[in-house]
């Protein structure tokens, strides 16, 4: 199995430091750092498997992402996410470089990789796991999952992490209807054939959402539901601008407000690791 290599640890830190999420059970404590290890073909990553907690059986079709810090809570897009797991609950992320990570398998019984959690899908518990990447060896971590019993909630940080420029608006497909745990992206050029700049925060059920930027200026918009790699065929998206991307000036200390942009399945064409970082 392969993975898509997402976002790198610093577009991270900075798209995704305004995402948060309020727990309907136990939170987060302790980290468990795992430091179990097997060597295939040289190969560099981090593999395992997603089992059922209670019944230690493995769990097919879980998505297993890998953040490189905490800053977006575990939450979002992922900098490696897996191929669905096997029958075997089984998962293979390769080619990661080097380090430490943080690792979380979820499975959503819509069967999308991403999105706002619901009840009745699966999560890895509340307890952050890591390991360490080393060169020429698979990192093995085995995630017990448990299911979703209320709506897990995201929202905004307070405090500093805001900023008071940037846009509100809300994302819709093609007959007008909202599209939530969807994402609008920012650019700071026309370059839009990469990863993003910076992001949304997640879409509430209508499809509202908040673009924090730094700073006034000149910005480049689209709207995915995956905010990473290139936009497949078929997938939902949206571009601010007639058929090409068109700039949008954003006055310092302002918000653009009410801005819609609508989602229409990708025509163009997939080239595979085409976002990845570095490129």
């Amino acid at each position: 199995m392969k993975c898509q290599s997402l976002l790198q640890p610093a577009l991270i830190a900075v798209a995704f430091f305004l995402i948060s999420a309020c727990a309907p059970t136990t939170q987060i404590t302790d980290t468990r750092h795992i430091t179990q290890y097997e060597v295939r073909n040289g190969q560099t990553g981090i593999t395992g498997q997603v089992l059922f907690k209670e019944s230690g059986m493995p769990l097919k079709d879980a998505y297993v992402n890998v953040y490189p810090d905490t800053l977006s809570n575990l939450l979002g897009p992922s900098q490696f996410i897996s191929s669905p797991t096997d029958d075997e609950g089984r998962y293979l992320i390769t080619d990661v470089p080097p380090g430490t990570y943080y690792v979380v398998a979820r499975k959503r019984i819509s069967g999308q990789p991403t999105g706002p959690l619901s009840p009745g899908d699966y999560f890895s518990e509340h307890q952050r796991i890591s390991t360490e990447v080393v060169s020429g060896k698979l990192a093995v971590v085995n995630l017990p999952v448990v299911p979703i019993k209320a709506p897990m909630f995201f929202k905004r940080s307070v405090g500093e992490q805001r900023t008071d420029t940037g846009i509100r608006g809300i994302l819709t497909d093609e007959n007008g209807k909202p599209v939530p745990g969807s994402f609008a992206i920012a650019y700071l050029n026309d370059d839009i054939k990469r990863a993003p700049d910076f992001a949304s925060t997640l879409t509430d059920q209508d499809g509202r959402f908040v673009l924090y930027l730094p700073q006034g200026g000149t910005y480049y918009l689209a709207a995915r539901i995956h905010a990473w790699d290139m936009p497949r065929p078929g997938e939902p998206y949206g571009l601010y601008g007639n058929g090409e991307a068109k700039p949008l000036e954003v006055a310092e200390g302002q918000f653009i407000e009410g801005l819609r942009l609508v989602m229409r399945p990708f025509e163009g064409e997939y080239k595979p690791g085409k976002s990845r970082r570095p490129y």
